[in-house]
């Protein structure tokens, strides 16, 4: 019997996450390949889904398995804000300490009792910088006034609104289409979408300030995997946990290829000083504080934090 496998994604397929998509399904067909057919799509915006559909979509069966930044389910999954916190993880090793310990299981229970989900593991998608179009920022004072697109997400317009930002909560197609009409309007993500998703074309200020370490779940509806054969619901499983462990072999790279593209006479890029990244850090300290007590202190213990 043959099981077929829709797998989604919003990126272009060069981007960090779609490689890991396709890491993830190279390894199921491998493994099974009489039994399961599996089709790609790349990137949902093209046939018109925004990404924050991705759960949506899963859940009516138009895709089975896909990818979706954790930021979108914070709020009914709060142990999810720990991604969202601020100059949280020093480095990548810390961040996958936590995802390789209890804390994944914990919120896979939670996505248990609180949706049609199930979580098969979480990827990176490396760290979130600032770009925009006009100038250099540097310390929170360059940031006053300035249109930033924020993610869905409750913490992310509070915490930017505090950075002197004016956030404006947009999915990236419609970020997308505001910057091609020629709206100036910032904004903060991996260098991987940066560039793939042709924000490069706009924005020629880089700030590496690495406030943010962007992190996606892999997610399938529950019932769907429940009912595949166990031989392909343990196949699944391996091949998001082999995804996970690749793609970070190739996320700690991707930074360097991505900046090797833009010149110096085209692009100006700024990493922040330890001096300038405290006046960030400052700045943000009281208005994250309620979300570290949506998290919890149990699961902010698991990062010593």
């Amino acid at each position: 019997m043959m099981t077929n496998i829709k797998l989604a994604g919003y990126q272009p397929h060069s981007s960090l996450l779609s490689q890991t998509l396709k890491l993830f399904s190279d390894f199921i067909q491998k493994q099974l390949p009489d039994n399961v057919s599996i089709k790609i799509t790349n990137n949902i915006m093209d046939l018109g889904y925004a990404p924050g559909a991705m759960p949506d979509a899963i859940a009516s069966g138009n895709f089975d398995i896909g990818y979706i930044a954790t930021s979108y389910f914070a709020k009914p999954i709060p142990q999810l804000y720990i991604f969202d916190l601020p100059f949280l993880f020093r480095n990548r090793i810390e961040a996958y300490r936590l995802v390789d310990g209890p804390f994944t299981s914990m919120v896979a229970s939670q996505f248990e009792k609180k949706t049609d989900l199930k979580l098969l593991n979480i990827w990176e998608y490396g760290y979130r910088h600032f770009t925009n179009d006009s100038h250099p920022i540097r310390r929170p004072t360059d940031c006053h006034n300035l249109p930033i697109r924020t993610l869905l997400n409750e913490l992310h317009p509070i915490m930017f609104k505090s950075l002197g930002f004016k956030p404006v909560t947009l999915q990236v197609n419609e970020f997308l289409k505001q910057l091609k009409a020629g709206r100036k309007i910032a904004q903060e993500n991996a260098l991987t979408n940066y560039y793939n998703f042709g924000i490069h074309q706009f924005h020629h200020h880089i700030t590496l300030s690495g406030h943010l370490l962007g992190m996606a779940i892999l997610i399938c509806k529950r019932e769907l995997f429940e009912n595949w054969p166990r031989e392909v619901q343990e196949v699944v499983t391996a091949a998001a946990f082999h995804a996970t462990l690749k793609q970070r072999e190739i996320a700690v790279i991707e930074e360097e290829v991505v900046l090797k593209k833009f010149s110096p006479d085209n692009y100006k890029i700024h990493k922040l000083t330890d001096e300038e990244k405290s006046l960030f850090e400052d700045a943000l300290i009281t208005p994250t504080k309620p979300f570290r007590e949506k998290i919890g202190k149990s699961t902010l213990a698991m990062l010593g934090a």
